[in-house]
């Protein structure tokens, strides 16, 4: 009970872990080292404990089998025996039936066996086929790990380049700026020195003209 307790809680833990990896990626969220071994580990975990209940439940299937086929076996015996008891005059037939059935239980317990290692060699491809999918399976996540880190990398570094460019931007129009204002400063002096002239010139034009009334 305990044990079942603790294996839930477990396979509780490792869907939420899961889940919240998931959504951090979907973020768009860099993993660290730790957490993306932490995230292969519980992918692991999870099939492994998927392909334990599938072989703890081929298990009691067979076992269950076995244990019908021996209760079987039992009860034939005890028949065999009841009539073996009851009927000495059949004892020459009797032997023979308990021959043809010790031939038969022979036959069965071949075929268990031969069935029994069929089982086994069937259930052991299958890990192996297992290992090698979750093996497949760990290094295309690593793939899309390594290859989401690299987007990450990449975006980071066009952000890097165009805040530059901005920066760059930025510091034209500064320049640009007080390149224009020192222009307009300038304009500005020559527009006062233009209107003295002016000035000057239209005094003059004025006394001359008042001179010769």
């Amino acid at each position: 009970m305990v044990e079942s307790a603790l294996i839930a809680s477990l396979e509780r833990f490792l869907e939420d872990y899961l889940s919240r990896m998931a959504e951090k990626l979907a973020k768009g969220e860099r993993l660290t080292h730790a957490e993306a071994a932490i995230l292969l580990a519980a992918i692991s975990q999870r099939e492994t404990t998927h392909l334990t209940k599938r072989i703890d439940q081929v298990r009691g299937d067979l076992d269950g089998k076995i244990q019908d086929t021996n209760k079987k076996i039992d009860d034939l015996k005890t028949i065999v025996m009841m009539r073996f008891e009851d009927t000495n005059r059949k004892i020459d037939d009797t032997n023979r039936r308990l021959d043809d059935t010790n031939k038969r239980l022979d036959d069965t317990r071949t075929e268990l066996l031969s069935k029994i290692e069929d089982t086994r060699t069937e259930l052991l491809s299958k890990i192996e086929d297992t290992r090698t999918e979750l093996l497949s399976k760990i290094e295309d996540t690593n793939k899309r790990i390594e290859d989401t880190n690299q987007r990450i990398d990449d975006t980071n570094k066009r952000i890097d380049d165009t805040n530059r460019r901005v920066d760059d931007t930025n510091r034209k129009i500064e320049e640009l700026r007080v390149d224009l204002l020192s222009r307009i400063q300038d304009l500005k002096e020559d527009m006062t020195y233009l209107k003295r002239s002016f000035d000057s010139l239209r005094d003059t034009i004025i006394s001359v003209l008042t001179e010769k009334k």
